[in-house]
């Protein structure tokens, strides 16, 4: 009975003071935008669909990217950081200076913070799941598109 009486004091303080207890939630697919890839920071086609966003208690967002065939992000890199999970596919990534690398269906990529890489599709439609860090309010620098001589070299260090 203490036990009862002591948890409906705390919520109606919590009710009382004016702040709204947070419970967990469903977001319903399609409940976020999904876009077109702007061809500032991807080549080729490239699907983006909101998952989630970063919250009060959540310092990550997440999303489904779709890559057609040769389609790739631009260099970038993530303040706080990046985990791809591969859901269909294989996944092409380089961090700079380094050889390219695959990634198939199942396979997770880590990506620390503020490590320049990019990552797209090989030969046929790839997608991940790409959880993102926020520091700062910032979870992404965009910065040069991958040249069609980089994507063949990195191609070619894959085979």
């Amino acid at each position: 009975m203490f036990q009862f009486l002591k948890s409906y004091l705390f919520a109606c303080c919590i009710v009382a003071s004016g702040v709204a207890a947070e419970t967990q939630s469903i977001e319903k697919q399609g409940s976020h935008p999904n876009f077109k890839g702007d061809n500032k920071i991807f080549s080729g086609e490239v699907k983006v669909s909101m998952l989630f966003d970063n919250k009060q208690w959540r310092n990550f967002g997440g999303a489904l990217v779709e890559f057609s065939p040769h389609a790739r992000s631009a260099w970038h890199t993530h303040p706080n950081g990046q985990t791809l999970i591969v859901t269909e596919g294989e996944i092409i990534t380089q961090v700079q200076g380094e050889k390219a690398s695959i990634a198939k269906k199942g396979d997770v990529i880590s990506c620390p913070p503020d490590i320049k890489h990019w990552h797209g599709a090989r030969n046929s439609k790839a997608a991940h799941i790409a959880l993102t860090g926020y520091k700062e309010g910032k979870n992404v620098e965009w910065l040069e598109l991958v040249s069609d001589e980089e994507y063949q070299k990195a191609l070619k260090e894959t085979e």
